[in-house]
């Protein structure tokens, strides 16, 4: 009989039914690995690398006025992230990129300032 592996608790399951994998997902100790597994990916995708998307969400955080959105799409606040994302009403098509517009690069109107050596 084959097992069931919980990526939670990373453990194997004694039982691979359904009715043992129910009582092993009520368990305080399965909920906590739940939740801890999932704090860890939250903290890794927020302080991920630097993507379109998140270039954006800090822009926008930084600089209110932005340009307004293209016809047809509107702005919602994500309650797990508190980032916004943006839905197309006419396709039903959502992303967490703004669309149409992208934040000036990094380092402001002087660019990134010279590093090298003085002599």
């Amino acid at each position: 009989m084959p097992r069931f592996f919980d990526d939670y608790s990373n453990t194997y399951l004694t039982h691979d039914s359904a009715a043992g994998r129910k009582q092993q997902r009520r368990g305080w100790k399965f909920r906590e690995n739940f939740k801890l597994h999932y704090e860890k990916n939250l903290g890794e995708w927020r302080s991920g690398p630097m993507g379109l998307a998140a270039a954006q969400q800090a822009y926008i955080r930084a600089n209110p006025e932005v340009p307004p959105l293209p016809p047809g799409w509107r702005e919602e606040d994500d309650l797990v992230t508190r980032a916004k994302f943006y839905i197309n009403d006419e396709t039903d098509e959502r992303t967490w990129v703004r669309p149409g517009f992208t934040p000036p690069p990094a380092g402001g109107v002087g660019g990134p300032r010279n590093m090298g050596m003085m002599g």
